[in-house]
This record gives C-alpha cells, sequence and structure tokens, in this order.
C-alpha cells in the first residue's frame, strides 16, 4: 500500500526533459531517436535544445506527436548543404579579409526556418521549449525561454566565425555548444526528474587525425565527449538520466546532408535498443552549473 502510494506520487510529480545537443547535419539522427522515444509512449514536459538540437526541439516542441517527427523527417531528407551553408564568394573574402566576423550568411538558414518553425514566439510552443545560446560578451550559457523564436534560433546555430552573432536586446549571441554543448545541467535546474539525452555523437573520433583540421576536430570531439561523461559521472542519486547512443558512423561531416536518412535509421535502430534495454544513469541537480536566464522583456 505504502509503495503503491509513493508510485502514484513519484508518478504525479515526473517531468520529463528530452535534451538535444549540437551537430550539424549529424542532428539528423535525433529526428530517429525522437521517432523511437514516441513509440515506447515517452513524451517530454519540456525539451531544451543547443545549436540544431534547438531547432529539433522546436519542431517537437510546436508538433509533440509521432506525425510531426514523420514530417520533420520529411524536411530533414529535403535539406542539401547549398540549403544551410551557402557559399558566396564574397562574403567568404570579407571574412578573410577581416572586413567581416562570418564567412556565411544565416539568411538561407533563417529563411528555412521562417518556413518550418510552427510558432513565433518561443512561449507559444505546445511543449515549454528551452534555447540555449552563447552571451558572446560573457561567454555564458543563456536559456532563452520566450520571445520571438527564430532569433533565438539563429542565434544558438551561430557558429563562431561561420555564422554571424545575432542580436537579441542589447547582448549578442553565439552557438550554444560554446558554452554547454548538451545542456544537462538547463533541464536539472528546471526541474526534470527524468531526463533523455539525444547527443550526434563524433564520427571523426573513429579515425587518426591526417591533417591540422583533423586534428582540431578530435581535439573539440574528446573535450565535449569527456565534459558530458564528468557531467554525468558528477551526479548520481535523483534525476534519471537516459543517454541515448551516440553516433559511431565513420566520414561524415557536419556540414553533409547526403546521408540524412542513413542517420536517421542509425538514431532509430540505436534508440530503440537502448530503450529496450534500460538504459540510463542519475544525477544530482544541486551541482549542476548556474546558467544565465532572460526575462520575458529581455528576450523580446
Amino acid at each position: 500500500m505504502i509503495r503503491a502510494l509513493a508510485a502514484r506520487r513519484a508518478e504525479r510529480n515526473r517531468r520529463v526533459a528530452f535534451v538535444l545537443s549540437g551537430g550539424g547535419s549529424l542532428g539528423a539522427v535525433q529526428i530517429g531517436m525522437l521517432q523511437a522515444l514516441l513509440e515506447k509512449g515517452i513524451r517530454p514536459d519540456f525539451l531544451v535544445g543547443t545549436s540544431v538540437g534547438a531547432i529539433n526541439a522546436a519542431w517537437v516542441a510546436g508538433r509533440p506527436d509521432h506525425d510531426g517527427i514523420l514530417e520533420l523527417a520529411d524536411i530533414w531528407l529535403g535539406l542539401r548543404r547549398r540549403h544551410v551553408f551557402p557559399i558566396s564568394p564574397l562574403t567568404s573574402a570579407a571574412g578573410l579579409l577581416g572586413r567581416s566576423n562570418h564567412f556565411i550568411s544565416n539568411q538561407n538558414l533563417r529563411l528555412i526556418l521562417e518556413r518550418y518553425v510552427p510558432f513565433k514566439r518561443i512561449e507559444e510552443a505546445a511543449v515549454p521549449l528551452h534555447v540555449v545560446a552563447t552571451d558572446l560578451k560573457s561567454g555564458r550559457a543563456a536559456v532563452l525561454t520566450s520571445g520571438p523564436a527564430i532569433p533565438a534560433l539563429l542565434a544558438s546555430c551561430a557558429i563562431p566565425g561561420v555564422f554571424p552573432p545575432v542580436t537579441i536586446g542589447r547582448r549578442e549571441y553565439v552557438d550554444g555548444g560554446v558554452a554547454n554543448h548538451t545542456p544537462i545541467t538547463v533541464a536539472i535546474e528546471t526541474g526534470a526528474t527524468e531526463i533523455y539525452v539525444l547527443p550526434v555523437g563524433y564520427p571523426w573520433l573513429n579515425r587518426e587525425p591526417t591533417n591540422a583540421l583533423g586534428m582540431a576536430l578530435n581535439a573539440l570531439a574528446r573535450i565535449v565527449e569527456q565534459k558530458l561523461d564528468a557531467e554525468v559521472a558528477a551526479h548520481r542519486d535523483s534525476t534519471n538520466i537516459h543517454v541515448m547512443p551516440a553516433l559511431d558512423l565513420a566520414d561524415v561531416s557536419p556540414a553533409d546532408f547526403s546521408r540524412t536518412r542513413e542517420l536517421i535509421d542509425w538514431g532509430y535502430r540505436s534508440a530503440k535498443r537502448a530503450l529496450t534495454a534500460g538504459n540510463g544513469r542519475t544525477v544530482l541537480p544541486e551541482k549542476a552549473k548556474k546558467t544565465l536566464r532572460l526575462t520575458p522583456a529581455e528576450a523580446a
């Protein structure tokens, strides 16, 4: 009797969060993961996303059902590199010559978001959405929970040097992954009792770097991977964290949209296996790193 009452109380207080990391075109794996989660009957009470994970989270926040995920998969399958990372000789030259702070315009990405994001303001989403960006001046993570959706998502995706910073209010923001690539702590601070982490993984970790760019990517991936592992390991006894398997396919660039179907299928199969096996970990919220939260007036 006591156990039954405790179980019902725990269920009433249960708050499920989906946490989606960044990773460019590799974010397609999250579509398969989302499909597996919804098929299992697991639905979020709120979503937290960084970079491309924020875009996927925004769609789910507006269309939190199986048909919505299938539609998101169709959108992804129609994307090509030129749609997201259009190369302009003039813009690139300006960046190289120091006359601009970016190499690629975010106008194409803005048009995609304006066409597909199913709400105008973040607070209008059917499921609460938390978009993580990085305050350019302070370097701290900022959690955007209200205000116009498109600028917030563009800010969360503003890869430094690639896309321009985005001004919201009186602050400039860049990619949320700079400060918090996989924002588990944001979900903890927001009151999640159960967290499903949807990482994209880093395929280039599976091969030896052969040039300077490869060395840099490998080192960055190791840092992000170790930070996620340390964050999960540092928090033990309170909130269930289910970490979906990270991508282990080789030779897939974060700017390559030609293998979207393969990535979606991999994400679906791997997440389904993990959910069947009961993959999960626990964390303590009191050790969560504090983040900057904007008021509705600041985010407007």
